[in-house]
């Protein structure tokens, strides 16, 4: 009679819906959820740095295009970085920057959405860069 309990609870467990994949931080990252609004339009600033940067997460609904845009005040030194923690593959970058500084162009799948993890970072190689820069990222719905 144990038997039916326990065949039971295996199979409420089995479908018990998938957890949230959680990102993984860098030291003294801070992780801030962000939704577009209504209009489709959203501007965000923040400062990076080491031990001081921060990282944003924003679902994107199946479907949906979207431009992400990024302006910093050491241009040449900071970079934007764009992962969809849904993907299979998720330490794949959907998205990195270059020095030529193009928007993102982000096109969700019809099928499935998107969780993206939007990580500006300042490369610091060279000595004497200063502490870090300020940013400013743009997004914008496109449909």
């Amino acid at each position: 009679m144990r038997i039916v309990p326990v065949a039971l609870m295996a199979l409420l467990w089995a479908v018990k819906p998938a957890a949230a994949v959680e990102p993984e931080l860098y030291r003294g990252e801070k992780l801030v959820n962000l939704t577009l609004p209504s209009d489709g339009h959203l501007t965000t600033s923040g400062w990076t740095r080491d031990g001081k940067a921060i990282a944003y997460r924003m679902k994107v609904p199946a479907g949906a295009e979207m431009t992400i845009n990024m302006t910093a005040s050491a241009a040449r030194f900071t970079y934007l970085v764009i992962f969809d923690l849904n993907d299979p593959n998720a330490e794949d970058a959907l998205y990195s920057s270059d020095s030529r500084r193009l928007p993102a162009h982000i096109f969700a799948d019809a099928e499935r959405d998107m969780d993206l993890l939007i990580r500006p970072f300042f490369a610091k190689q060279a000595p004497r860069r200063g502490l870090g820069s300020h940013f400013v990222l743009e997004f914008k719905r496109t449909k």
